[in-house]
C-alpha cells in the first residue's frame, strides 16, 4: 500500500525544496603577511541564503582532519551586496559579533542550541565565518534569501585580520542557496537554484 502511494505521488508531479551548497572557490593566503582579504562572490542564484567561509591549513591528500577549521584572527568583516553596504552592518562585523551572525543561521529558537554553541564555535578548531543573506529571520522559510541574478557586483567581502604567524591558509568559499528539484512523470524535469 505504501509503495503504491509513493508510486502514484511520483508518477504525477512532485517538488523537493532543499539547500544547495556549492564550493565557489578556494583562496590561498599567507598567515603573516596578508592582513586584508578581498573576496568577490558572484554566483547567480534566485535565493542566496548564506556565504560560508572555512579556513584550513594546506594538507597532503588523505592526511587532513576533516573537522579542523582554523580561526584566521579576523578583526572586521565588511559586506557589500550589489554595490551597497549591507544595511544591518554598515560599519562592518567586528570579531565579537561573529557568533551572533552565525547563530541566526544555525540556532532554531532563541537561546536554544542543538549542535553548536559559543564555546564550540570559538574553541577546538571549529571556526567558520557565515554571512547570513536571508531577508527574514525564519530559517525554515524557503526562497527568503538574497536574489542575485544578472548582476555584475554580487557580494563582496573585505576581511581584515591580524597578520600573525607563519605558513599558509586556504579560505574555502561556499555559497548556500535555496533550490528546488521538480519531478514530472517519474522523471527529473528541472532543478532551480
Amino acid at each position: 500500500m505504501l509503495a503504491e502511494e509513493a508510486r502514484s505521488t511520483y508518477s504525477s508531479s512532485k517538488e523537493f525544496a532543499y539547500y544547495h551548497v556549492h564550493l565557489e572557490k578556494t583562496i590561498p593566503f599567507q598567515k603573516g603577511s596578508d592582513a586584508r582579504l578581498n573576496i568577490k562572490v558572484n554566483a547567480q542564484r534566485t535565493s542566496k541564503k548564506a556565504i560560508l567561509l572555512l579556513f584550513t591549513e594546506p594538507y597532503s591528500a588523505g592526511a587532513r582532519d576533516s573537522e579542523k577549521y582554523v580561526f584566521p584572527d579576523l578583526t572586521k568583516v565588511q559586506v557589500t551586496i550589489n554595490g551597497s553596504p549591507n544595511m544591518p552592518d554598515n560599519e562592518g562585523i567586528v570579531s565579537t559579533d561573529l557568533w551572533a551572525e552565525a547563530r541566526r543561521f544555525l540556532v532554531k529558537e532563541k537561546n536554544k542550541t542543538e549542535h553548536i554553541n559559543l564555546k564550540l564555535f570559538l574553541a577546538r578548531d571549529k571556526f567558520g565565518l557565515l554571512i547570513d543573506l536571508r531577508s527574514m529571520a525564519d530559517r525554515t522559510m524557503h526562497s527568503s534569501g538574497t536574489r542575485l541574478v544578472n548582476t555584475t557586483d554580487g557580494v563582496q567581502l573585505e576581511l581584515e585580520r591580524k597578520a600573525t604567524g607563519s605558513g599558509n591558509l586556504n579560505c574555502q568559499v561556499f555559497v548556500i542557496s535555496d533550490s528546488q528539484a521538480n519531478i514530472i512523470d517519474s522523471q527529473l524535469e528541472s532543478v532551480q537554484y
